[in-house]
């Protein structure tokens, strides 16, 4: 994000005239949820005002963000939950698919139009593309390195639901392989590592589909990018 992010977090940088986390909370809103909590690292008081409830990862800068989603624990136990990464800007649309869907212990949100935001963001969209298959709305694999295309029906949304019962499912499933990877490699694992884990182990990890309507921030030139496409009517992954 270069000089962007030198004095925030890059959920506060600008998008289209508001933050980006601005417009993820309108929709969180916009779906009935009144709950916000945050888990947050480096320059995490920036975010107080942002939350309801703010959780500190005094750990950010040694680990993934697994480990984060652990310190949300007590909340995950409780009640069905959606998780959202910071840097993206989810729509009122994408954000009403994935808390109607229907009700799974472990929902994944998948955009089927991610190569029309892909192919703006990228030259070559397997550049950064992820692999994403299913059998019916059933996961089958998630997060590898694709060789082409037909590797990829969906791709991840940095979305997930989980209902108390998939929470205790997935803190199970780390816990062992704590003992079986090692504590580093927990330390490393990203969320669809994470799902694709799971998945191995047999886990039910299902998809529900969703058409556009978000974007995701990894970079200034994403900021540009979409802020260019958002100007002419129609843009499939239009958030506001």
């Amino acid at each position: 994000m270069g000089h962007l992010t030198d004095q925030m977090p890059k959920c506060l940088c600008p998008l289209a005239g508001r933050r980006v986390i601005d417009w993820t909370l309108d929709a969180l809103r916009a779906n009935g949820v009144r709950h916000v909590v945050i888990v947050g690292g480096w320059k995490h008081e920036s975010l107080v005002d942002v939350a309801d409830e703010m959780i500190e990862n005094r750990n950010w800068a040694s680990v993934n963000m697994v480990r984060s989603l652990q310190l949300a624990a007590n909340l995950l136990a409780r009640a069905p939950t959606l998780i959202a990464y910071g840097d993206g800007a989810y729509g009122a649309s994408a954000i009403s698919a994935a808390v109607e869907a229907a009700d799974h212990d472990i929902t994944v949100p998948v955009d089927v139009r991610w190569l029309e935001l892909w192919r703006r963001r990228f030259s070559d969209p397997l550049d950064d593309a992820e692999t994403l298959t299913r059998d019916g709305d059933r996961i089958t694999n998630i997060g590898q390195r694709p060789e082409s295309l037909a590797a990829i029906e969906a791709q991840f949304m940095g979305l997930l639901r989980l209902n108390p019962d998939g929470w205790m499912n997935i803190a199970g499933w780390l816990d062992r392989a704590e003992t079986t990877r090692n504590k580093a490699a927990i330390d490393r694992l990203d969320m669809t590592g994470l799902l694709q884990g799971l998945i191995e182990s047999g886990e039910d990890v299902r998809s529900v589909e969703i058409n556009g309507g978000w974007v995701e921030i990894d970079s200034a030139g994403d900021i540009g990018v979409i802020e260019r496409c958002i100007e002419h009517r129609g843009f499939s992954h239009d958030f506001r």
